[in-house]
């Protein structure tokens, strides 16, 4: 699940950056104006996959959050990253609570 939290981080922080950058380019700012928390989601994502086994509970609840916050802040276009980030959070407090 590591990796998979992983992939998930750098691709909603690309996911993130693009949309920025075209946020630009079409002077349309719905999505660029909060994909900086997206980016910030992606960067945590990927802080948190790197403490899986040493920190489980923590990096469980980190990356639940930021899938969260990815969707919320760009929607439709956060999906896969955020699909990734929850199944790894997810499984990650289940096989921490079956092993305690």
């Amino acid at each position: 699940m590591k990796y998979m939290a992983l992939i998930g981080g750098i691709l909603g922080l690309l996911v993130s950056l693009v949309a920025q950058l075209f946020a630009v380019i079409d002077d349309s700012y719905t999505f660029g104006n909060i994909g900086f928390l997206g980016m910030l989601s992606g960067i945590i994502a990927v802080i948190s996959s790197f403490f899986v086994t040493k920190k489980p509970i923590m990096s469980g609840w980190l990356l639940i959050l930021t899938s969260i916050t990815g969707v919320y802040a760009l929607s439709f276009l956060y999906l896969i990253p955020s699909t990734m980030t929850l199944l790894a959070g997810v499984y990650t407090l289940g096989r921490k609570n079956q092993n305690s």
